[in-house]
């Protein structure tokens, strides 16, 4: 089992990203996928959306995953390789969740599979705002993650390239690509995200 875990804060794009990638694993790859959402609150946003797509929903409440529910996350994934044995998981974090620490916690407690990558989000269109009100928090997502998707280019103002270069400033080590989710991801994102060579 393959392990595919999605941070990056709320609103960037991170569901719609993922349904695609789905898509594509099930439709092209022809392997399986199971999906576990982590919602902050009292219920899931996007439950029924991704019910809908006829993917395994395995929603998480009551906290955010890095901090009171983390045992939970780790017996879900267990439980999701001991009794659906799909080929991929997805983790979609919550969007005040720090994926490095995520990912972490998996490498320890999860010996079981056979590829781990960290995808984070970041919206384009917001970063300048999200940086300055929430800088730890944005810029610790980036941190230690595997690949980062520069998403809603298609509403980014005209500041575009400086927004890349100042994400890139944060991430220089990582592969980085732009992309707007929400009017397709180009494949060159999607082949990027799956591969683990």
């Amino acid at each position: 089992m393959r392990i595919l875990l999605f941070g990056g804060f709320l609103g960037s794009g991170k569901t719609t990203t993922i349904l695609q990638i789905a898509k594509y694993i099930t439709e092209n790859k022809h392997e399986t996928v199971a999906l576990i959402e982590n919602e902050i609150g009292e219920a899931g946003i996007d439950d029924k959306l991704l019910a809908d797509s006829g993917l395994q929903v395995k929603p998480l409440f009551g906290g955010c995953v890095c901090c009171q529910i983390t045992s939970d996350l780790i017996t879900a994934v267990r439980e999701i390789n001991e009794t659906i044995k799909p080929d991929w998981l997805i983790i979609e974090m919550t969007g005040v969740a720090i994926p490095g620490n995520i990912a972490k916690l998996i490498n320890e407690y999860c010996n079981f599979y056979t590829g781990l990558k960290t995808i984070t989000i970041v919206d384009m269109a917001r970063w300048p705002e999200l940086k300055e009100m929430l800088e730890p928090l944005v810029t610790s997502q980036l941190e230690k993650t595997d690949f980062v998707i520069i998403n809603k280019v298609d509403i980014a103002g005209a500041d575009r390239e400086e927004i890349i270069n100042d994400i890139k400033g944060f991430v220089s080590d990582v592969p980085i690509k732009v992309a707007s989710a929400a009017n397709q991801l180009p494949l060159a994102v999607i082949e990027e995200v799956i591969d683990f060579a």
